[in-house]
């Protein structure tokens, strides 16, 4: 997927590109839905890259234009990049300019609008994505039970946190080469949507009484913990898969760490994975620094080479080649 800059893409590159009834056809089919376009349209270029569950769109339509859209199945976060949109649903009416974000509506729910014409992006993630990063959060809701308070988020840096997550996902879809990297990239966006966007599942679960999990923050559960983590570092792992191994609920789990670790358990996972390709550069089992990384689900080479030089004190490819020498 070729790139302009950080943000859009060559038009050459858009799916399709058309106006009027060919447009709004294309549009319901696209996202899944009747979304009640009207007005003349105008040029409309749309561009969709999908990866397990997520959908990235670029989108511009080029005339004043209003919906009244059907539920879209899934959740989908629109970053506008140019001219304004307004969104109504379930009582709230939320208007979004050149760098705003806003979450178009929430589960199976209607919504309606406007814009005077635009170019966005709309992240639309599934199902699956959203159950599975529920249950790190609170292992006995799901998607089914998700109700948003607000569609904006909960604060600026909050909306930046998304942006950013949202554009290394992006970077890197053309490195997601195995389960393990597809499996996190996913995972960090729908934990970063879940965390932008005010919602029960997140606000409930701070709520809880943190009593028992304290008490079942013992080291028997870092140990547990541990060894499942060790014998699994190469598998696609979430907290509440690793709670569920040690026989705690995953905010035990987090506090354990915490308190006889320092670290949280996902920061626990990354120095084992990191030392794990710091131990495949230097006996040879490897042919390069990117596919020792790929394996153990490094899937952005800059981060991973900056974590591992403030890990090792050195680059990977210091470590390979003086193995090599």
């Amino acid at each position: 997927m070729a790139h302009l800059d950080a943000r859009r893409m060559h038009p050459a590159d858009f799916d399709f590109e058309g106006t009027g009834e060919e447009a709004r056809n294309w549009l319901d089919v696209a996202y899944g839905s009747s979304l009640g376009l009207s007005s003349r349209m105008g040029a409309v270029r749309h561009r969709r890259t999908e990866s397990d569950g997520v959908a990235v769109d670029h989108l511009t339509i080029d005339a004043p234009i209003t919906f009244d859209a059907d539920p879209i199945p899934g959740l989908v976060v629109v970053d506008v990049l140019r001219g304004q949109i307004e969104y109504s649903r379930a009582g709230h009416t939320d208007a979004a300019v050149e760098g705003d974000s806003v979450l178009a509506s929430g589960w199976g729910m209607p919504f309606a609008g406007r814009g005077n014409g635009y170019e966005v992006n709309n992240t639309r993630l599934s199902l699956p994505v959203l159950d599975a990063a529920i249950r790190d959060i609170d292992p006995d809701r799901s998607a089914d039970d998700l109700t948003f308070h607000r569609f904006v988020p909960v604060s600026p840096a909050a909306g930046a946190r998304w942006r950013v997550t949202l554009q290394e996902y992006r970077e890197s879809i053309g490195t997601h080469e195995n389960e393990v990297a597809r499996g996190s990239a996913t995972r960090l966006l729908a934990h970063a949507l879940l965390h932008t966007f005010p919602n029960n599942v997140v606000g409930e679960a701070r709520r809880l009484d943190l009593g028992r999990d304290r008490r079942d923050a013992s080291q028997s559960a870092v140990r547990r913990a541990q060894s499942f983590i060790e014998g699994r570092a190469g598998d696609d792992l979430s907290v509440a898969v690793i709670a569920q191994a040690a026989g705690v609920s995953p905010r035990a789990l987090q506090y354990a760490f915490k308190q006889h670790l320092g670290c949280t358990p996902l920061a626990y996972l990354r120095r084992v994975r990191l030392d794990l390709v710091r131990r495949s550069l230097r006996d040879g089992s490897v042919t390069s620094v990117a596919d020792a990384a790929v394996r153990l689900g490094f899937f952005n080479p800059g981060r991973f080479a900056a974590d591992y030089r403030r890990e090792f004190g050195e680059n990977p490819r210091d470590t390979l080649r003086r193995a090599r020498g």
